[in-house]
């Protein structure tokens, strides 16, 4: 007996505890500490935290500058509106919380009796509580904790998809202006080149066929150009729409070229940190542990509900007197038509199913990091090779054939092609610097937000 009441007011203590707040301030807290350690931003913060006209301001601030990748990424955290969306999904799990730890609302009920024979009215009136119920809070509270834990997992990586993104989509608008910076010199080439071969035509030094390839070459000089700035266009967008800017907000100007490649550090152990720093895999193990807390309370709630109460009755009748009696009342639920089993089996299967996919979330992301790492070092490889060998042979070439064309060796249509080719060189180098930062942000990604080495020395 002493046992049963010492169970029966722990349950009530903590069935009243869970009066505490529902705004989710710690869960986001965690979701910010995420966004801090793994992608070195402090700004996010729940959008309960801040008032419009905090953002506004912090926007402003930062845009006020050139933009960085760092400021990119600051803003997207707490202006994007498709994050901001899905932090609240921390809101709805933490009231889950605090309804699990609630006591069922008690039932009262009554009835009226009329006497046919006109001696007068009776009735009653009860008062009941589910018994069940309170000793079923602490096991549905740990339900509520593993999917509340589950859902901080899903939005922090929420949170680093959109900072991915924001990577990417920052390399890319920085390989799309600098392509496009370089198309130009192209066109002034050609157009340089098209202006002499017009009065070497009307000299009649070359034939109309020279003549011909010499403005087909600056068309598509132009043609490659409105190509290139439409990149430059689109790229803006990608990044505006991460951000979450629009109207005089998207006049920003950027800052200069991407740094230079960081050292990459050892790979080797890059799986084992992966799987352990991974938020995807994570969640799909509180996932599992969700499931099997609700198929442990499912097999607690076979035991028959039984609500227990006070009922207060006032009978009529001939030798009755209209004195009101008072009791305890007990009813208790007869499982005969639904058992539980099917739900049961349901939960049986759920869990089976929550293991499944915790096994291939954790098979994908091995896979994932292995494929990551074979971009990155291809991207470093080829950056480097370029810088080493390409751009320096395309300049060896450009400076001779200058000579050569000082010397009245070779034509200035010559001098004009290795020029064009160099600066083609140098597009591609562009692109494979960009290759290389989309490649390290998707590694950082499917490693969990940041690589081993940088993890380390930070």
């Amino acid at each position: 007996m002493r046992a049963f009441l010492k169970t029966t007011i722990a349950a009530l203590a903590l069935a009243l505890s869970g009066c505490a707040t529902t705004r989710p301030t710690a869960a986001a807290a965690e979701v910010s500490a995420v966004l801090e350690e793994r992608a070195g931003i402090d700004d996010a913060v729940a959008a309960e935290a801040r008032s419009h006209a905090e953002v506004r301001a912090r926007v402003e601030t930062l845009l006020a500058e050139p933009l960085t990748l760092e400021a990119a990424l600051r803003i997207a955290v707490i202006n994007n509106r498709g994050l901001l969306a899905t932090m609240e999904e921390l809101g709805v799990a933490q009231s889950d919380l605090v309804q699990a730890g609630l006591l069922q609302n008690p039932t009262i009920g009554g009835d009226l009796l009329i006497s046919t024979r006109g001696n007068g009215l009776g009735g009653g009136v009860s008062l009941s509580q589910s018994l069940l119920s309170v000793f079923l809070i602490p096991a549905k509270r740990r339900v509520a904790k593993a999917a509340l834990q589950r859902t901080i997992l899903t939005v922090g990586g929420e949170a680093l998809t959109l900072v991915r993104d924001v990577k990417v989509a920052y390399a890319e608008l920085a390989a799309a202006v600098t392509v496009a910076r370089l198309q130009r010199e192209r066109v002034q080439a050609a157009e340089v080149a098209d202006e002499l071969a017009t009065r070497q035509r009307e000299a009649g030094n070359i034939s109309p066929l020279q003549r011909a390839e010499v403005a087909a070459a600056l068309d598509e000089a132009r043609m490659t150009l409105l190509e290139r700035e439409l990149e430059v266009v689109s790229a803006r967008e990608q990044i505006n729409r991460l951000m979450g800017l629009w109207g005089d907000d998207t006049r920003w100007t950027m800052a200069a070229a991407s740094p230079e490649m960081p050292a990459d550090g050892d790979l080797s152990a890059l799986e084992q940190h992966g799987i352990r720093e991974r938020l995807d895999v994570s969640a799909a193990r509180f996932h599992v542990d969700a499931v099997d807390y609700a198929l442990a309370l499912r097999r607690r709630g076979i035991v028959p509900n039984i609500d227990v109460g006070v009922e207060g009755r006032n009978e009529v009748g001939d030798d009755i007197g209209h004195e009101w009696v008072v009791g305890p009342s007990l009813q208790v639920e007869l499982p005969l038509f639904d058992p539980g089993h099917a739900d049961l089996a349901k939960l049986r299967a759920q869990l089976r199913q929550a293991q499944h996919l915790y096994q291939h979330a954790a098979i994908v992301a091995r896979s994932q990091m292995r494929e990551g790492r074979a971009a990155l070092v291809a991207a470093r490889r080829r950056v480097d090779y370029m810088r080493t060998a390409v751009l320096p042979r395309h300049e060896q070439i450009y400076e001779q054939t200058l000579r050569e064309y000082n010397g009245m060796l070779v034509g200035a249509y010559e001098l004009f092609s290795t020029r064009s080719e160099q600066v083609h060189a140098q597009q591609e180098y562009a692109e494979a610097l960009r290759d290389y930062w989309i490649a390290r942000a998707q590694l950082e990604y499917w490693v969990g937000g940041r690589l081993p080495s940088a993890a380390r020395t930070r």
